[in-house]
């Protein structure tokens, strides 16, 4: 008898060098903010990630917008075409080119043992789009499943993929942990150390 596999791969820091990519969109945003402007712009991913749980650049750009409005320096006019520039700047993000060297292959090599399928956390809106940038929706034929907290649906997302066996690539470990201990030995947890949580300590 054959046995079922589902594999789940992670995005950011797991396929995609998140960190890098990034260091490198805060450094065309703050080209255009200047130094106090980037300061405020962190000051305000920071709390909208404390807020939310996680990470809503469309959310951080609609604060940003916000706080301007109270800018003397800046006209209506000015605003408008700021709005504009950061869309621009966030949406045509070239996150393809940030793919870890081998992230393709391991997905086309998972696909030969079973079914494949990228399970992220993000919004709802940016992290479809920075997903589909990567040319990972199209790798995988669109299984893509995007939860705000992951953590929060395994019994559907476990209904949604019946296998027999699972396997879950990620960069965290307080999610694998959680998980390997919901599903217990029908879970095969593979830690990837990249990104912020590379050097951390993994239970068992």
């Amino acid at each position: 008898m054959v046995r079922r596999i589902t594999t789940f791969f992670d995005v950011d820091n797991t396929l995609l060098e998140n960190e890098r990519a990034k260091h490198d969109l805060w450094a065309e945003f703050a080209a255009h903010l200047g130094t106090d402007g980037a300061e405020r712009f962190d000051a305000i991913y920071e709390q909208v990630r404390r807020d939310m749980g996680l990470v809503s650049l469309p959310l951080v750009l609609e604060a940003l917008d916000a706080a301007a409005a109270n800018d003397p320096t800046l006209s209506p006019e000015q605003r408008r075409e700021r709005r504009f520039a950061f869309a621009e700047l966030l949406m045509s993000f070239p996150y393809g080119e940030y793919l870890y060297p081998g992230a393709l292959d391991a997905v086309r090599h998972a696909r030969n043992a079973g079914e494949v399928a990228i399970l992220s956390e993000g919004d709802e809106v940016f992290q479809p789009h920075k997903i589909w940038r990567t040319g990972l929706y199209q790798e995988v034929a669109g299984a893509v499943i995007i939860f705000r907290h992951k953590l929060e649906h395994l019994r559907e997302l476990v209904a949604a993929y019946p296998a027999d066996h699972y396997i879950l690539v990620e960069d965290k470990p307080d999610i694998l942990q959680a998980v390997k201990r919901t599903l217990d030995d029908r879970v095969t947890t593979v830690f990837v150390r990249q990104g912020k949580y590379a050097a951390a300590l993994v239970e068992g």
